[in-house]
């Protein structure tokens, strides 16, 4: 096995991309249906938009949240962290 360590700028720039594409693609698609809709396609196209747009949006929104592994990074440094927290608590 292996011990690789991964830099806490490439696992910030790993999850801000996984951020992006699960939030951006509903959006985009949910763009193209409303665009659709005004262009005189039909009022049809609407509900799509609403289900891609702001349905998948809250539930991979829901999903990104729970997944997220912001603080694995910052594993190493658990220390440094302990220490700065215990000299802001208030006494």
């Amino acid at each position: 096995m292996s011990n690789t360590t991964h830099a806490p700028h490439a696992v910030s720039a790993q999850e801000l991309r996984r951020w992006m594409a699960w939030l951006g693609i509903p959006t985009l698609v949910a763009c193209a249906f409303l665009a659709a809709s005004l262009a005189g396609l039909g009022a049809w196209l609407l509900a799509p938009a609403i289900v891609a747009g702001p349905g998948f949006g809250a539930v991979a929104l829901v999903w990104l949240a729970l997944s997220s592994d912001t603080n694995g990074a910052s594993a190493p440094r658990e220390g440094v962290l302990a220490a700065q927290l215990a000299v802001t608590e208030p006494e």
